[in-house]
């Protein structure tokens, strides 16, 4: 006679498409692209970056920190904010050129 031990299992299902995909977690987070000069003395350096964050004002706070830590042994900091854009979700197909199709 054979013995079976009862098995279980759990089943996942996977979604259809990535546009199923539920974002629920990120609670409003867009992505916002920073451009900036940092001038510390006579040194000055150009950068460009990405902030997760709900609206402008919590972009520029974040900004506020990433300074703190990239220029944290400088005692002053000159700063030109270039841009500071919501990125789009969908790509603008004219910046392609029609080379590349996203």
């Amino acid at each position: 006679m054979e013995h079976i031990d009862k098995v279980s299992s759990q089943v996942y299902i996977m979604t259809n498409a990535w546009e199923d995909v539920a974002w629920e977690h990120q609670h409003g987070l867009k992505e916002w692209i920073v451009e900036y000069i940092a001038k510390v003395g006579d040194d000055a350096t150009h950068h460009l970056t990405v902030l997760r964050a709900t609206d402008m004002e919590q972009a520029q706070s974040l900004l506020m920190k990433e300074l703190r830590i990239t220029y944290a042994g400088a005692s002053e900091i000159e700063v030109t904010v270039i841009r500071m854009e919501e990125m789009e979700t969908e790509p603008n197909i004219l910046h392609f050129q029609g080379a590349y199709t996203p």
